[in-house]
């Protein structure tokens, strides 16, 4: 209709009308590409806002997954000073309660990696999100701690071999059963660890494992770096984390 009444003008040289039908057609083209534009910015902000959210679940997710693990090391921290008290007294291991020195000698030799997920922020990332730089400052030195203890953790610790090797595949079978856990993809180690019925061990097995040259100074040297994993490391990821959440959540609030 607007096409025939230009032509219409143009036939009868209204200038003054075929001005006003341009202007008209301008500014629909114009009012068009900006309504556009807008639907595409409104969308891309709804994304992002969705995108933030299943981050700040990420986030949460990657915390609880440090406590957990930060507290399995300490436990094995704990065990594994338990046993070098021991050592350093230079009496029998144990006499008849030879259980508890067994699972401490098993608690003393776990490891796992620490490995944060980020794969919805590796998505934000791919987008040029988010919008808050500081997010994305704070996210990365969070993944900058993550690689430090990754590196730190990235080969299991001599002793973890060799007490697993000393240690009667008997009694590891009855530390799989009573004293250890799998909860929600988490290792959870159980202390003090229920004594299995009839459980009956040579002292003399406990003190050959003690006689091993390797062991004491190998425990000592990884008890130290798993009880700064369990506390500093870990701890300062976590404070870290918890910061990101209040960045997310303040601007979510804006």
């Amino acid at each position: 209709m607007l096409l025939r009444r230009i032509t219409e003008h143009i036939r009868n040289q209204n200038w003054f009308a075929i001005g006003i039908d341009f202007v008209i057609v301008v500014v629909g083209v114009f009012i068009g590409i900006q309504v556009s534009n807008w639907n595409e910015r409104l969308g891309f902000e709804k994304r992002e806002e969705a995108l933030m959210r299943e981050l700040r679940s990420e986030i949460v997710q990657n915390i609880a997954d440090l406590q957990a693990k930060g507290d399995a090391f300490l436990i094995g921290a704990a065990s594994a000073r338990r046993v070098l008290e021991t050592a350093d007294r230079g009496t029998a291991p144990c006499a008849d309660g030879c259980w508890s020195m067994l699972v401490d000698l098993m608690h003393a030799s776990q490891w796992q990696q620490i490995m944060s997920s980020w794969s919805i922020y590796d998505e934000l990332r791919r987008e040029g999100l988010p919008s808050d730089r500081r997010v994305i400052e704070m996210v990365e030195k969070f993944k900058a701690y993550n690689h430090q203890v990754a590196l730190v953790l990235s080969i299991p610790p001599h002793y973890r071999i060799l007490a697993r090797r000393a240690i009667p595949i008997d009694v590891q079978d009855a530390y799989w059963e009573r004293c250890y856990t799998l909860e929600d993809a988490v290792e959870v180690y159980l202390y003090p660890c229920p004594v299995p019925d009839d459980f009956s061990i040579d002292p003399a097995t406990v003190g050959e494992i003690f006689a091993n040259s390797e062991i004491v100074p190998s425990l000592r040297e990884w008890t130290s770096i798993a009880r700064v994993v369990g506390t500093a490391l870990t701890e300062s990821q976590k404070a870290l984390g918890s910061d990101i959440l209040r960045q997310i959540d303040g601007e979510a609030e804006k």
